[in-house]
């Protein structure tokens, strides 16, 4: 990580410069350089400067950005907060109403002429693919959806709001009823919904 934070400071540098700032051997630096460009952190470019050999210079990657810590939650639980001192619950529901509506808008258009079912299995794996564990199971009430680890959770315990947006945008994108079974924000372990089956499918 130090060397991933000097040539976040520095910029591009050879690695004899990373040794001399940090005190270890050239050598000792090259292998974690080629380990790091292995990983596709780190990128490597010669640059001659006068004659002789030109030198090689490190520099970070786009995916490097993702090592450094980030602060998005927090982040977005300001700007809620905000949102809600200047209009009140209702904006923050109008708020996360045009969010799931948005991205129903994106994808519904693949779902034309499909039944319920199928309807309902790809806004799972949709949901599945933004790295949430998902499930699907029948229950007497209907099917049962249950998210085990909600990605907006630190946000979702401040503003039950957000817990909108999963329902909002299964009850769009299948035309069933949906209700909300567990939450997170009612202290559950986990959130789950129910999508009230058709009776004609």
């Amino acid at each position: 990580m130090e060397i991933l934070e000097l040539l976040r400071r520095r910029g591009r540098c050879s690695a004899e410069t990373i040794a001399g700032d940090l005190g270890v051997t050239p050598n000792a630096i090259r292998q974690h350089l080629t380990n790091l460009e292995r990983d596709g952190l780190v990128v490597s470019q010669p640059e001659r400067s006068g004659r002789g050999r030109p030198a090689l210079l490190f520099a970070l990657t786009e995916r490097a950005d993702s090592v450094f810590p980030k602060r998005y939650g927090q982040l977005a639980t300001m700007v809620l907060q905000e949102v809600q001192e200047m209009g009140g619950p209702e904006a923050l529901d109008e708020v996360f109403a045009r969010v799931a509506a948005r991205h129903a808008s994106a994808i519904e258009r693949d779902f034309a002429g499909l039944g319920f079912d199928e309807k309902l299995n790809r806004v799972v794996s949709w949901i599945g693919r933004a790295g949430t564990l998902v499930e699907q199971s029948e229950s007497p009430e209907g099917v049962k959806v249950t998210i085990h680890n909600c990605p907006f959770r630190n946000t979702a315990l401040k503003f039950p709001q957000v817990c909108t947006i999963t329902p909002q945008l299964i009850s769009r994108l299948t035309g069933a009823p949906v209700s909300q079974s567990d939450s997170i924000h009612r202290h559950d372990p986990y959130c789950s919904f129910v999508v009230q089956r058709p009776t004609d499918p």
